[in-house]
């Protein structure tokens, strides 16, 4: 009898231990970020963003995520891993691989990359931090010791791709006006930024000859409106800065800043950062890349 009583408990034992170990793989999955945070210098490349689910399941899990931030797709970063990603039946994790873009515009604030999930299949997100991860990119670049650094950058919409417009800068001398009007202007080939990506930097050199100078920024291709942003930076004048924006059929024009005057290493502006904006075709700039 006593053997038969001790069969019988271990028998209810075994019951439970296996009601429990069924309860607990009915227990849903849930889906988010490995981390919420990190931070990175502009010049520490590749990145990865783990998605991690809390367990394995059956069937593959397709995740779409959103970008936003301040940092721009294409200016300050790219992206190799595009939504939406798939954790394979099974496994638990997937990464997002981005890079950050090691450029030469001085900013004035850390920018972020902000991830965020936004559907998963089989699964239903539920309110929490761990469905966003913020990644912030600090600066490393400096006021140039000698010269003037100028900064054009532009923002097409929260992780949009600002290649969708090509911007160019240069820099004008000889520049000649007819009422108020640029009737003429020479291109300097030794100062000018003209990549077919990304965003657009040069520094004004102190062995650059004594003049009156003019910042032109070009609508070089696209069709899509653009707001853009004009820095300078120099050590006895601080950093500056004006906004400015293209129209999306503004394709073919240019918008000269200034004037600035130059004399051995000093240099001078009228206002903040420029008195006067003119807005030209850009036929008129000798020397326009083709």
């Amino acid at each position: 009898m006593r053997n038969l009583l001790r069969l019988a408990l271990v028998f209810a034992c075994s019951m439970i231990m296996f009601s429990c170990g069924d309860d607990d793989d009915k227990t849903p999955a849930t889906i988010g970020f490995t981390a919420i945070t990190a931070t990175a210098a502009e010049d520490a490349g590749q990145q990865t963003v783990t998605i991690s689910l809390s367990k394995a399941v059956s069937t593959d899990t397709e995740i779409a995520f959103d970008i936003s931030g301040t940092a721009s797709l294409n200016g300050d970063y790219t992206l190799a891993t595009a939504s939406p990603v798939v954790i394979k039946a099974g496994n638990t994790s997937t990464d997002v691989y981005f890079t950050i873009i090691d450029e030469n515009i001085i900013e004035t604030a850390d920018e972020t990359v902000i991830f965020t999930i936004t559907s998963a299949t089989n699964l239903t997100l539920v309110g929490s931090e761990k469905l966003t991860h913020t990644f912030t990119i600090t600066d490393n670049d400096v006021t140039p010791a000698a010269g003037m650094q100028v900064d054009l950058t532009w923002d097409l919409g929260a992780g949009k791709d600002i290649d969708q417009a090509d911007l160019d800068l240069y820099l004008a001398y000889n520049v000649t006006m007819d009422n108020d009007a640029i009737t003429n202007a020479d291109m300097s080939q030794d100062v000018v930024s003209a990549h077919d990506t990304g965003f657009e930097s040069y520094v004004i050199g102190t062995d650059l000859k004594d003049d009156e100078y003019y910042i032109v920024v070009q609508y070089f291709e696209g069709t899509v409106a653009v707001p853009y942003l004009l820095g300078t930076n120099e050590k006895s004048m601080g950093y500056n800065e004006t906004d400015g924006n293209f129209a999306a059929g503004d394709k073919g024009y240019a918008y000269f800043y200034g004037p600035i005057t130059k004399s051995g290493s000093t240099f001078g502006r009228q206002a903040s950062p420029l008195l006067k904006t003119y807005k030209v075709k850009s036929d008129r700039i000798n020397g326009r890349r083709k």
